[in-house]
C-alpha cells in the first residue's frame, strides 16, 4: 500500500513498482477504497469490486492512493486496512511540507478543484493541510501497524537515487532488490511540466474521451497525450505567496511535524527541511 504523499512522487513510484516481474498495481492508478470521504472514496463499491482490481497470478499486490494519508479530513483508511488486509506493508513517500502543499494546490487549480488563491485555499483545504503533516500522520498508522511494516522514503531520495531507492523498497517487499527498469528514469507528474488549463481545458480533462483514454492506453502514453492536448488550453499559473505571518505560521506547524516524524523513526530525513524565508516560492 503506497498510502501517500500527495505530490510526493507516488505516481512515478507506482510506475516503478509495476515493472517488477512479482509486483502487481492496481491499475488505474489510486482506487481510493479505504479512506471514508463521500466524494471521493469508493469504499460503497464493496469490497469484491476492490478484490477486482488485483486479478493477476503475480505474487504481491499493490495499490497507491495518496489520499490515504490525509487524516483526519479523510478518515478511516487506516482502520479499515488494519480490518481487511492486516498482514499489508505501507510505503509513505515524504516531500519537504511547503513545498509539497504549493504543489497540492497547483493540482487542485489545474484539475478545476479550486478557484480560490493560495490563502483562501489553505482555510478551506483541510485535506491538503492533513497531507503535510506527516508525524501526524505516521502516528495515526501506526495505531494499527507496526513500525516495522511501513517503510517511510523521501521524495527527494526517489528522484536523486533512484536505483538505491527502489532497491530498499523492494528488499521492504520482500522480492528481488536487483530489479532494475528504464522506466526508473522517468518520472510521472512533474509540476513544472503541467499546463495549466482554462474552464475549456478542464472541460477536456473532465472529458469521456479523456477517460477512455486513460482507461485503454497505457499510463506513460497516457500522461504524454493528455498533456499535448491541453497545451491550446494554457493559462498563467497562480500566485503561490503568503503573507509573511502566515508563512512563519505554516512553516512552524510544518517544523514541528517533521520533528514528529524523526522522533517516530529515527530517520534523519535531511530533505524534508523547509529553505530559508528568503529563498521561498
Amino acid at each position: 500500500m503506497v498510502v501517500g504523499t500527495t505530490k510526493g512522487g507516488t505516481t512515478s513510484l507506482d510506475l516503478y513498482l509495476g515493472r517488477h516481474p512479482e509486483i502487481f498495481m492496481a491499475r488505474p492508478k489510486e482506487p481510493r477504497f479505504f479512506h471514508a470521504d463521500a466524494r471521493t472514496s469508493c469504499w460503497d463499491r464493496g469490497l469484491d469490486w476492490y478484490r477486482s482490481q488485483f486479478i493477476t497470478n503475480k505474487r504481491l499486490c499493490g495499490e497507491a492512493s495518496p489520499v490515504y494519508s490525509q487524516w483526519p479530513a479523510r478518515p478511516l483508511a487506516a482502520e479499515r486496512m488494519h480490518e481487511i488486509i492486516p498482514q499489508a506493508r505501507l510505503i509513505y513517500v515524504v516531500r519537504e511540507p511547503v513545498a509539497r502543499l504549493r504543489s497540492h494546490y497547483l493540482m487542485d487549480v489545474r484539475a478545476g478543484e479550486t478557484e480560490a488563491a493560495f490563502p483562501e485555499y489553505l482555510e478551506e483545504a483541510h485535506y491538503a493541510l492533513d497531507a503535510s503533516r506527516y508525524g501526524t500522520q505516521l502516528r495515526n498508522f501506526l495505531r494499527f501497524f507496526p513500525l516495522e511494516r511501513i517503510l517511510v522514503i523521501e521524495s527527494a531520495e526517489l528522484l536523486r537515487h533512484t536505483h538505491a531507492t527502489m532497491a530498499e523498497v523492494f528488499r521492504f517487499l520482500g522480492v528481488d532488490p536487483g530489479f532494475s527498469s528504464p522506466l526508473f528514469y522517468h518520472r510521472r507528474n512533474v509540476s513544472k511540466s503541467q499546463t495549466f488549463p482554462s474552464a475549456r481545458g478542464r472541460a477536456l480533462l473532465n472529458s469521456r474521451a479523456m477517460a477512455l483514454m486513460r482507461k485503454h492506453l497505457k499510463s506513460q502514453i497516457f500522461y504524454h497525450l493528455r498533456n499535448a492536448l491541453l497545451r491550446p488550453f494554457r493559462v498563467a499559473p497562480p500566485s503561490l505567496a503568503l503573507p509573511e505571518a502566515a508563512e512563519r505560521k505554516l512553516r512552524a506547524e510544518m517544523k514541528s511535524e517533521i520533528a514528529l516524524l524523526r522522533e517516530l523513526t529515527g530517520l534523519a530525513l535531511a530533505s524534508l527541511d523547509t529553505p530559508p524565508l528568503d529563498t521561498a516560492g
